[in-house]
């Protein structure tokens, strides 16, 4: 493939930017989203740092999120939203403006930023990153995020970002935060739904403490049936999972914090999409948070994150379909290790600089229905990361940003030996190892007029990054099975690092009444990873991948206004077009135009909501070509979804909503999808994308004491 100069030519801008001084961008945009409303909560007011203020909406149900920073977003959860609140956090990012989800079923599904998904767009959830088990994605990290259980969710769009990563796309952040204690005391909230299909959730959340420490206990439970579309036919989608989370902070002054946690979920999942379900989706999770402020007039932080996640998953074809043997067990063990440092030179220059350490161990058993096996480990991950984000306040009003990171992996590939219910050797895959290096970094100026709230921002970044579990696994077993006669090096045939340049600029308006904002993107990959069609059928079937070079442009766009004091309006519009350049033709997997409009009436506790979603048709496609994420069947045609809420607030401390989404009942099918695989033990025949949900009414009340 094409090595483009580009790379080297950022690198020497970033490190020549570097040297005017500094203003670190994710300590900024971590304090942002902290000190500033970003997603319509509560009419207050935040001082921005040129002096000027930023409003938010007292909103009970939320239906629509505003940007207050360039590029990044942030969200509490925790409050009621429609459409119907998600049960995990793919289905929440998916009402975000460039955020599509690849379904699989009612959970589990796949999200995609502005078309790019799987490790493109870095997820860290508490502290660490953590990946699902799944050889087929039937986990993605999302699935493991009750969004509740979360106090933001923080998304930075493009590759504007070196903190947590080689961010392609972008990174979504699920930030877990217990609010101290001034005085001993409990506090807490409970929230339980009901939806159509059966659906029940369920939230717990209690804390004690005092100004010393705290304690925490989080259970959560969710459990759905198969949902029907809008002409009645069932989808085999029903679900199930119960979590518990117990926390233990310790915060002996105001500048020091020391935090255990443990989180246990299980869960199961049918799926529409494959030959098999998750009959099994197991996480037991620990982490531990050390942090302390003012070290030194310079060390504005240090923080320390240790994770560990274990993934003990299984799929199979007899747990939920009548007649099956078939089933694999995977288990994933992920360590992770992140120290940072916050640093403050002087009132207008400050930087980050941190590294991180991460192992993963994967392994596979036979779990079929009359024979078991033992696990035998197919593949280690090592993988080293240093970053430095240094940016300097150039004037009062306009600022720097920039940013440098380095990664180094190590894949191990060690001998997979699989066997099917009849005993026979199935996979015996030829072991090997590869190294890969990886470089990224970013350069950001933002600049705010004079005389009005709007901020002009142009960055330019690079953000490279080496095949993930999921593309060396696959290439590996479509080359390297000497059962089939294959000898091929897993180094070999191993798809090359992906490399993507990318311009973002834009303008963001923020005033007592109206908030606005517009993204433009244009990116160069080289080097795209790119899933190829599956070769045989069956055990012996094989999905190959391989690299072309791709281009994505495109823009988002988002308004909020408030035309009354009980009327508020609001629009937002995506696109996003994606080119194979090598194979001239469509990238695959890419969400057409899409639009929503909103509306809001709010009188004294009482507060009704509108949504209109409108989305375009696609009939730009790449059949059997894809990501890990999934692949195009099709064309698909255009919709529109109305829906509809109602929310009443006694006080402030409890809240009921109730809603409808889908409110005329129509069949459609998203085109950033999978296609519905035939089930014949349940009468179920092959179909085209899997149609979303029908009419669903839902009821959320929640309390906080």
């Amino acid at each position: 493939m094409t090595r483009s100069p580009r790379r080297l030519a950022l690198l020497g801008i970033t490190l020549s930017a570097a040297c005017f001084g500094a203003h670190a961008y994710a300590a900024q945009t971590m304090t942002d989203t902290h000190s500033s409303t970003t997603d319509m909560q509560g009419m207050t007011s935040s001082p921005a740092a040129d002096g000027m203020y930023v409003f938010t909406l007292d909103e009970v149900i939320v239906t629509g999120y505003r940007v207050a920073t360039p590029l990044t977003l942030s969200t509490d959860p925790q409050r009621p939203r429609q459409p119907i609140p998600a049960a995990d956090g793919a289905g929440y990012l998916k009402t975000i403006p460039g955020f599509s989800v690849v379904r699989k079923g009612g959970l589990g599904g796949d999200p995609m930023m502005r078309g790019m998904g799987g490790s493109r767009m870095v997820m860290d959830m508490n502290g660490g990153m953590m990946s699902g088990g799944c050889p087929n994605r039937m986990d993605p990290t999302s699935t493991y995020a009750f969004p509740e259980t979360f106090s933001r969710i923080i998304v930075n769009k493009g590759p504007q970002s070196v903190r947590y990563g080689a961010s392609v796309a972008g990174s979504v952040i699920f930030e877990r935060e217990t609010k101290r204690f001034e005085k001993p005391g409990v506090r807490g909230s409970v929230s339980v739904l009901g939806a159509s299909n059966h659906r029940l959730d369920e939230l717990t959340d209690v804390a004690a403490g005092d100004t010393k420490g705290y304690a925490r206990i989080i259970q959560t439970r969710s459990y759905a049936r198969d949902y029907a579309d809008g002409n009645g036919h069932r989808i085999h989608s029903g679900y199930g999972r119960h979590s518990l989370t117990g926390i233990v902070g310790l915060t002996p002054d105001p500048d020091t914090l020391f935090e255990v946690s443990y989180d246990r979920s299980r869960g199961w999942a049918k799926y529409a999409h494959g030959m098999m379900d998750g009959s099994q989706f197991d996480r037991d999770s620990c982490a531990v948070k050390f942090e302390r402020a003012h070290l030194s007039p310079v060390v504005e932080k240090f923080t320390l994150n240790f994770n560990n996640d274990t993934i003990d998953h299984i799929m199979d074809n007899y747990t939920f379909r009548p007649g099956g043997m078939m089933g694999t067990e995977v288990k994933r063990e992920q360590y992770g290790v992140r120290a940072a440092f916050d640093l403050r030179f002087s009132p207008r220059t400050s930087a980050a600089v941190g590294i991180d350490l991460r192992r993963d161990a994967h392994s596979f058993a036979e779990a079929h229905k009359r024979r078991k096996g033992s696990f035998n480990n197919d593949m280690d991950i090592n993988s080293f990361g240093i970053f430095l984000e240094y940016s300097r306040d150039l004037t009062e009003r306009s600022s720097l940003f920039t940013g440098l990171r380095y990664d180094r992996t190590e894949t191990d590939y060690h001998n997979a030996l699989f066997r099917n219910p009849m005993g026979m050797l199935t996979r015996s895959l030829v072991p090997g190892s590869a190294s890969d290096h990886a470089v990224s970094g970013f350069i950001r100026w933002e600049n705010t007029a004079k005389k009005q709230p709007l901020t002009f921002y142009v960055g330019l970044g690079h953000a490279e990054r080496p095949a993930d579990y999921w593309e060396a696994y696959h290439t590996w077993a479509a080359y390297s099975n000497r059962v089939n006669g294959q000898t091929a090096s897993p180094s070999a045939t191993r798809p090359a690092t992906e490399k993507n340049t990318q311009l973002d600029l834009g303008w963001v308006y923020t005033s007592e009444k109206t908030n606005a904002n517009l993204s433009l993107y244009y990116a160069h990959i080289d080097d795209f990873i790119l899933r190829k069609p599956q070769i045989g059928m069956g055990p012996t079937a094989r999905t190959p991948y391989t690299n072309v070079d791709a281009r994505l442009y495109g823009f988002e766009a988002e308004y909020t206004r408030i035309v009354s004091p009980r009327w508020t309006l609001g629009a937002s519009l995506a696109y996003t077009r994606g080119d194979d350049r090598t194979n001239n033709t469509a990238l695959p997997q890419i969400a057409p135009l899409e639009a929503t409009l909103t509306a809001k009436y709010s009188h004294k506790k009482l507060e009704t909501n509108a949504v209109w979603r409108l989305v375009s048709c696609q009939n730009r496609f790449h059949k059997g070509y894809g990501s890990v994420t999934g692949t195009d069947y099709g064309p698909t045609g255009g919709f529109g979804i109305f829906s509809l809420s109602l929310a009443y607030r006694p006080d402030e401390n409890l809240t009921f909503s109730l809603g409808v989404d889908n409110l005329f009942n129509k069949t459609y099918a998203e085109f950033v999808n999978y296609s519905e695989a035939a089930i014949a033990s349940l009468g179920i025949p092959a179909g085209g994308h899997i149609t979303e949900p029908g009419r669903t009414f839902w009821f959320k009340s929640s309390y906080k004491f």
